[in-house]
This record gives C-alpha cells, structure tokens and sequence, in this order.
C-alpha cells in the first residue's frame, strides 16, 4: 500500500511541475532554490526568493545578478501581456482584457495606466456598455498624451525600443512638451541604435560562417527595432535565397 502512495505521490510531483518538493530543490541552497523556479517559468517566485537573500549569504552576488535577469524579463512579459489586452480590449472582449492587464500588472505593478484600464472596463461590463479604446484625439490631448507616454515607458523598460521611439514621437504630436518625453525619447533613439547595430553586426558575422538561420534571426531583430533598415532586409533577402538553395540541393541528393 504504501509502496502505491509512493508511486502516486511521484506521479503528482511529476504531472504538476511541483519544483519545490523536489529532491534537488529541498537541497539545494537558497540561490539554487531561486535559479530552478527560475529555470522552471516561475520568475515571480524566483524573484521572491533571492530577494530573501541577506547580503551575508555566499548567494547574495549571484541573487543579485538573477533578480536583474527576472526584472527584465517580468518587463517583457508584462509587455507581451498589455499587448495582448490592448487586443482584446478593442475587439470588446473586455473580461480576456482584464485578465491580460491583471496578468501583466503582476509582472510590472508601476504600470499605472493599467490600473485605470481595469477599472473603466470592469465598469463598462457591469453597465453593459462598448466603451472607446481612445479619446478623441482634439478633445483630450492630455489623455492621449498620457496614453502614450506610458506605453513608451513600458517599451523602454522591457528593450523593446522601436516601438518606444514610436509612442514618445506619438506623444509630442498631441503635446510637445510633455513631462520628460523629449528625454525618453533621446534615450529609446541612442539604446535603439545601439541594438540594432549590434544585431546587424552579429548577423554579417553568422552570414560570414555559413550559418544563415541564426544570420536571418538576427535580422529580422533589427526590422523589429527599425522595420525600414535597408541593409538588415537586403542581407535577410540574400540568406533566404542561399537557404532556400540550400534546401533544394538536400532534396535532390535525397531524391538521388
């Protein structure tokens, strides 16, 4: 009998994920505990966790170095998240919408905007009523201003700085001097530039050594900051056709 609860137990261990009973994390150190929930999609727990580390602790460096890793990417999946809700939100599909926003803000609660979504549209569902996504662009400048700020913001913090660059210039055309836009904005055009040098660069070198799906990876990294980037398109062109020849000579020595 207790052989088959043994059995059952490691089943349920097994099926649910559950790292923390685990024999590795049981003993494991405090930094190790924090690195597995990381490694296993748990990064508000892994955050919690080497945040709890004192600065006496052999771990404290390295807990450091992982909380800086789970900021950025809580940021990006906070993005991935308000995205998605923004998507719901302008089919009407204000409950999916709610969930997005809630599920975003627990990766980045200083998004205040966020909570300001929430709250109009759980007011919409209990009236009954479609709300607009956005305010009249002539009648409130200041909303949309506002609007669009806080994107940029958002865009800023998880790198994703295209799509900064494009809600800060968005800011300025409804109100030019808006809080510290013009600043945000230097600073998403520098970080931006610099990333897509870099990817470039890194794509050329993968080019280089024949390795043309990691090449075009890089690519299409920089047509995500900057879309209209000739050279990044022209070198992606150029790979995808080299692949694409590529593909047809293993086909025929296959077929041979």
């Amino acid at each position: 009998m207790y052989y088959r609860l043994a059995i059952i137990f490691l089943t349920v261990i097994l099926l649910t994920g559950c790292v923390q009973i685990s024999p590795r994390y049981l003993k494991g150190s405090e930094y190790d505990k924090a690195v597995l929930l990381y490694q296993n999609g748990m990064f508000l727990e892994a955050k919690a966790k080497a945040e709890a580390i004192p600065p006496t602790d052999a771990g404290y460096k390295n807990a450091k170095k992982l909380i800086a890793e789970i900021n950025s990417m809580s940021l990006q999946i906070a993005r991935r998240h308000m995205e998605l809700g923004d998507d719901y939100e302008r089919a009407g599909i204000y409950q999916k919408a709610v969930a997005e926003y809630s599920t975003s803000l627990k990766y980045n609660p200083s998004n205040t905007l966020l909570n300001s979504k929430i709250s109009a549209l759980n007011n919409a569902m209990k009236e009954g009523v479609k709300i607009e996504t956005e305010k009249p662009k002539a009648k409130d400048p200041e909303y949309n201003a506002n609007l669009h700020y806080m994107k940029g913001k958002m865009y800023l913090d998880s790198k994703a700085y295209g799509k900064a660059v494009d809600q800060f210039n968005a800011v300025l055309k409804y109100t030019p001097s808006y809080m510290n836009t013009k600043e945000l904005l230097a600073r998403a055009r520098k970080e931006r530039d610099k990333a897509v040098d870099r990817h470039l660069k890194n794509g050329i070198a993968y080019f280089q050594a024949e390795e043309m799906e990691l090449a075009i990876k890089e690519w299409d990294s920089v047509l995500e900051l900057d879309p209209g980037h000739k050279t990044a398109a022209d070198y992606k062109s150029r790979a995808e056709v080299i692949l694409e020849r590529l593909k047809r000579i293993r086909e025929k020595q296959a077929a041979e």
